[in-house]
């Protein structure tokens, strides 16, 4: 994300703009208004920016990336970590206006409580390296485990006082085993709303917000190399990745402090629905019915929280554009490859759409949709309960064929069919 000052001079239309005392209540263009309204990008200086700032318009680097959403506030870790990395400015485009539906929302976690949460995985990731290092023989202590338990009840208290909260992924990315703590800290986190908005027991709230913490335990076991390779891995490299689920619960497997949830959690967070996952390769039949749903969607987190992430090779996805990735990876019966039970996602997306999309919808009106039957129709109008199944217009039989006439189908009618691809105008540049 490193930003060389030339590349700035070749953006003739971007225009500065200094947005000074600029507080929460800065809900239009930042101050110190560009001249050209009608300009496709404007240009913003975060050296005025003030921490908590929120503005009507989604912020971009200069390749494009989101770098944050409309009506999300601009926290001090985002700021020092942009500024870390010698970004001086971020674009938006002043006609593009997104008028809040309601109050602009608070963080799901504040920001105190994620840097407790990022601590505590930090100091476990490392405490797990030194075992598999330096003392395989022993297993995890009592006093860590019962130090993350209580930070997860610390986050679902948050989750559950906080109902109409937006969930922000810890971003900061220094190295590799910096991405390993977010990944962890968001994963749980996400397990533990999912969880709550799914209304299932304290006890397997808490389970799927542990779990989550320590579902990569087997990594630490992995050299860094390996983890951090940007070329693809070879056979025997990717052989040893498929193997960390396992190595992770041989640790915990005989640990009488972990419930038997969080343990399967760690075993099968990466068996997928296709018979293509690991450790166990297990097929669709085995994957449906002897993986329990809580490690499925746990699975989901998994995905989302990688796919929005920086990492050391690759830069993260917007919310929507993790989202709509995640929908393709859902199983249909044309598909050969797919990751997720149409059942959990849809549950995911019922549960945590809005919450980590910012109140907004991942697909929309004018979307070019495939359904599980293979037709191909296009959205005309989103139902906000249940966003998998909107109003559409079929524009071709199950074989792309175009109809003679197009239907109109309000899905809400036919629950058991499901929308399982969305069309991408443009590809996201590598």
């Amino acid at each position: 994300m490193r930003v060389g000052a030339a590349r700035y001079n070749t953006l003739q239309n971007w225009l500065q703009v200094a947005a000074k005392n600029v507080g929460r209540n800065g809900m239009d263009s930042p101050k110190g208004h560009f001249n050209n309204e009608e300009s496709e990008n404007a240009q913003l200086d975060l050296a005025f920016i003030k921490p908590e700032s929120v503005y009507s318009y989604d912020f971009y680097d200069e390749y494009g990336n989101v770098i944050l959403e409309a009506h999300v506030p601009f926290s001090e870790s985002l700021l020092k970590h942009l500024k870390k990395d010698n970004i001086k400015y971020l674009y938006y485009d002043p006609r593009k206006k997104k008028e809040a539906e309601e109050s602009p929302v608070s963080a799901l976690i504040n920001e105190e409580l994620q840097k407790e949460t990022y601590q505590n995985a930090r100091e476990l990731l490392d405490y797990v390296r030194d075992i598999y290092n330096y003392s395989p023989e022993k297993g995890l202590s009592k006093v860590h485990i019962q130090k993350s338990r209580d930070l997860v009840d610390k986050i679902l208290t948050a989750i559950e006082t906080n109902e109409d909260g937006i969930f922000n992924p810890l971003i900061k990315l220094r190295d590799l085993d910096e991405y390993d703590y977010n990944h962890s800290t968001n994963v749980s986190i996400l397990g533990a709303l999912l969880a709550t908005k799914l209304e299932f027991s304290r006890e397997i709230r808490s389970a799927m917000g542990l779990g989550g913490l320590f579902h990569d335990l087997g990594k630490t076991s992995i050299a860094k190399d390996i983890l951090s390779k940007v070329e693809n891995l070879s056979e025997e490299e990717f052989d040893i990745i498929k193997e960390h689920p396992h190595v992770g619960y041989k640790l915990v497997e005989n640990n009488p402090h972990m419930h038997e949830l969080e343990k399967q959690i760690v075993l099968l967070h990466h068996e997928r629905a296709d018979g293509n996952g690991y450790p166990y390769g297990m097929d669709s039949d085995h994957y449906a019915n002897r993986i329990p749903k809580e490690v499925r969607l746990l699975s989901l987190c998994d995905v989302y929280a990688a796919l929005v992430s920086k990492r050391p090779y690759g830069e993260p996805f917007s919310s929507r554009e993790g989202l709509r990735l995640m929908l393709n990876m859902v199983y249909a019966p044309y598909k050969k490859v797919y990751h997720f039970l149409p059942v959990d996602f849809r549950d995911f997306i019922r549960a945590l759409g809005f919450k980590l999309d910012s109140g907004s919808f991942f697909i929309g009106a004018g979307d070019l949709v495939r359904l599980d039957s293979g037709e191909v129709a296009i959205i005309e109008e989103m139902n906000k309960l249940y966003p998998l199944n909107p109003k559409i217009r079929v524009l071709t039989n199950k074989e792309k064929q175009p109809l003679k006439r197009q239907v109109q189908i309000d899905m809400l009618k036919n629950y058991t069919s499901y929308i399982a691809n969305v069309f991408e105008k443009k590809q996201k540049e590598a």
